[in-house]
């Protein structure tokens, strides 16, 4: 790559290295940890939504992944966090919901996707990770489906299939779920749900994502989990893969692309 020019007319510093100065505020590691849900007082999606998406997850993740005017889409928008972040950043944006809370959140079931294929840059899923949370859509929402369940997988696995789909070669899937300790038993959802989304893609990396503002994070809360013996969820996995190969509808491998 060609050195970028110093002020002196000389070239001393690559061009690479001054795009790099322009990454510089983003997360190094991977333990992200946001405290608050928005982003210098920007109002982007709603902080009081269960569950919300953290405003600095999705910047990292729209910068890093994609390039202005990029297609990103968000199949199950919530408060449109990933939507308001993204149009932001300059680049376009398809988001969806099975109960769109907001006009430009167009209804649509994540497991049957309306975008052509091929075209996506970056998917973004942040998805419930059992039956804790009442989001509405009637027997057709993955949050009625305990993590317990093997059909809860499965049905996750439909959303990873469209998300392969809509994906262009080499695009980008980041997928946001967290694990679930209740009635005295515990899940790892979220090391089940990274089986199921190695199957079809390749892993780039796993993060950390640090929970605040939890219903749990309270001192009753605190004092139950010391005196029953038991852990509040602290954090959330943020899965980021890639994809390489073309499935067919069997989820046989026709090749690899890119």
């Amino acid at each position: 790559m060609a050195p970028a020019p110093s002020f002196d007319g000389s070239s001393r510093v690559h061009a690479e290295a001054w795009a790099a100065l322009g990454r510089s505020d983003l997360e190094p590691s991977t333990c992200w940890d946001f405290p608050d849900q928005g982003s210098r007082g920007l109002r982007l999606g709603d902080p009081a939504f269960n569950g919300v998406t953290p405003v600095g997850c999705v910047v990292n993740l729209v910068r890093r992944y994609t390039r202005p005017g990029d297609l990103v889409l968000d199949p199950m928008s919530g408060s449109g966090t990933v939507l308001d972040v993204t149009t932001s950043l300059g680049r376009r944006v398809a988001a969806f919901d099975l109960v769109p809370r907001r006009r430009d959140i167009a209804r649509a079931d994540a497991r049957l996707c309306p975008v052509r294929s091929g075209v996506v840059a970056l998917v973004i899923v942040d998805s419930p990770y059992s039956d804790n949370v009442v989001y509405g859509g009637g027997d057709g929402c993955l949050g009625r489906i305990p993590c317990r369940e093997p059909r809860f997988y499965e049905e996750m696995d439909r959303v990873a299939v469209e998300a392969h789909r809509v994906l262009r070669p080499n695009g980008v899937l980041a997928w946001v779920i967290s694990d679930e300790y209740r009635r005295s038993t515990y899940t790892p959802t979220g090391f089940r749900m990274f089986d199921v989304l190695a199957r079809r893609f390749r892993p780039i990396d796993t993060v950390v994502l640090v929970r605040h503002h939890d219903r749990s994070a309270s001192p009753m809360w605190e004092h139950r989990a010391r005196r029953f013996n038991f852990f509040l969820r602290g954090f959330k996995f943020l899965f980021i893969m890639r994809k390489e190969k073309e499935w067919n509808r069997n989820g046989e491998t026709t090749g690899t692309r890119g």
